[in-house]
């Protein structure tokens, strides 16, 4: 039989058939003549064809055209994968981590198992091995809702930077509404745990990528629960955005709370869990041609949004349903690919079905499309090609 390698390489199909054609025309017998995807073919056994009828010199010259065919391909496939494949980066968010936690409280997080959730998602992100990690905010449970005491609250702080310690790529965050003590709505514990931008930080991450991390929670978070977009944080944006657009790299925005609303909003309203002047924010980054995507966490459910020519991607909780986090790939022609990735985590899976309120799982997952997706994104595109 023919090995089904050639039968799936036309140039050597060609190469065959040509041999065989020259064959008749010489009037010398074939030993064996076969269909492969339609056309006709000598074959051409691994043994180097000494025993197959063809001439042996002949056979070698087959041999050596299908190893260099190979070869060609190997080498083609791996500039393929290397130019289209520009960055490959985790997204997660709205971690939750709350030391010893003795409720759930509202779904779908679930914070008495936040060590199993916490295990798992080092050890899923560590296997994935991505250029680096991005962390959209709320590691903690400080701030509203909890009401945590001051050392409650810095022990979570030193447990979640152990956890982040055991990462194998480098590590990016922002801070979210629940990452400041609840007693004093305070960032400073956190802010000397973790790297912290004081209005807009601009990393570079590779020589084609720079990410811009956005504080939101600069004022008065205790009245602004979703943070503000103030005029500090616009100009630093659109200055970002020059320098990025002067050297063609593109430049993605994270930032906690969102900015498109999930609904009909009143008039000088923002919408639930949008970050007040979002409006504005949205013109900031319509105008920014170096912008492809915008990050956020917060409502934790998964949402991606295309506006114009770049993409706003929501994502759900990773200390509840649906237990996930974002693997992103940015290509040098212009794709955007998101896969959501579920943690395995028995105990907490089992628990939360068993929640009254567990129920709306559409709700927090999203859609399909809003969880895998391949998305053309013009302006990444154009800054690359």
């Amino acid at each position: 039989m023919v090995p089904e390698s050639v039968n799936e390489n036309p140039l050597l199909l060609r190469a065959c058939r040509t041999t065989a054609l020259a064959k008749l025309d010489e009037g010398r017998p074939m030993r064996s003549v076969g269909q492969g995807k339609g056309v006709v073919f000598a074959e051409v056994p691994v043994s180097f064809g000494l025993t197959s009828g063809l001439n042996p010199i002949i056979c070698v010259r087959l041999w050596f055209l299908y190893s260099g065919f190979l070869c060609v391909s190997a080498v083609k496939g791996f500039i393929f994968f290397k130019a289209n494949h520009m960055n490959r980066f985790v997204f997660l968010t709205d971690t939750h981590y709350w030391t010893n936690a003795p409720a759930d409280f509202s779904a779908p997080k679930m914070l008495t198992c936040g060590a199993e959730i916490h295990e798992a998602m080092v050890s899923a992100i560590n296997a994935i091995d991505p250029d680096f990690i991005f962390h959209g905010g709320d590691f903690l449970c400080g701030g509203s809702s909890f009401d945590l005491p001051t050392e409650v609250f810095e022990q979570s702080i030193r447990d979640v930077r152990s956890y982040v310690d055991r990462f194998a790529a480098p590590f990016y965050g922002i801070p979210g509404n629940h990452d400041c003590d609840a007693q004093t709505w305070s960032f400073e514990s956190f802010t000397e745990a973790f790297d912290t931008p004081e209005v807009l930080a601009v990393d570079q991450v590779s020589d084609k990528l720079r990410i811009a991390r956005a504080n939101v929670f600069i004022g008065d978070t205790k009245q602004w629960g979703a943070g503000e977009w103030t005029d500090q944080h616009d100009e630093l944006l659109r200055e970002a955005n020059r320098d990025a657009m002067a050297v063609s790299v593109p430049l993605l925005l994270c930032l906690h709370s969102w900015i498109l609303p999930d609904g009909p909003v009143k008039e000088g309203e923002e919408g639930r869990g949008c970050v007040r002047g979002a409006a504005r924010l949205l013109q900031t980054v319509t105008d920014c041609a170096s912008i492809c995507v915008v990050f956020t966490g917060h409502r934790h459910l998964n949402r991606i949004t295309t506006i114009r020519d770049f993409l706003i991607v929501d994502t759900s909780c990773l200390i509840g349903y649906p237990f996930g986090f974002r693997e992103i790939s940015l290509s040098d022609d212009g794709w955007f690919s998101t896969t959501f990735h579920r943690l395995t985590v028995p105990q907490a899976s089992e628990a939360y079905g068993q929640r009254d309120d567990a129920g709306e799982d559409a709700h927090w997952e999203g859609q399909p499309h809003h969880q895998n997706r391949d998305i053309l994104i013009p302006r990444l595109r154009n800054l690359l090609s």
